[in-house]
């Protein structure tokens, strides 16, 4: 039997800035933005926004028929 301990292959992910500036030659700043549907925020608006759509639309929808039939 072997009793040493095995090491972590697996690293860690490193956590990426969403905001990277840096600076060229010529002195002028470049900004890179990190794509916001890969962090967690991103994803949370985007369902939000993508439920709120639907949601409201069909709210819309059976409201609409609603009325119509009511008149």
């Amino acid at each position: 039997m072997n009793n040493r301990k095995k090491k972590n292959t697996v690293s860690k992910k490193e956590r990426e800035p969403i905001v990277k500036t840096r600076v060229k030659r010529d002195n002028s700043i470049e900004v890179e933005l990190k794509n916001p549907a890969n962090t967690l925020i991103g994803k949370i608006f985007v369902y939000i926004l993508v439920i709120g759509m639907v949601g409201g639309s069909l709210f819309g929808l059976i409201y609409l028929l609603i009325e119509a039939l009511n008149k």
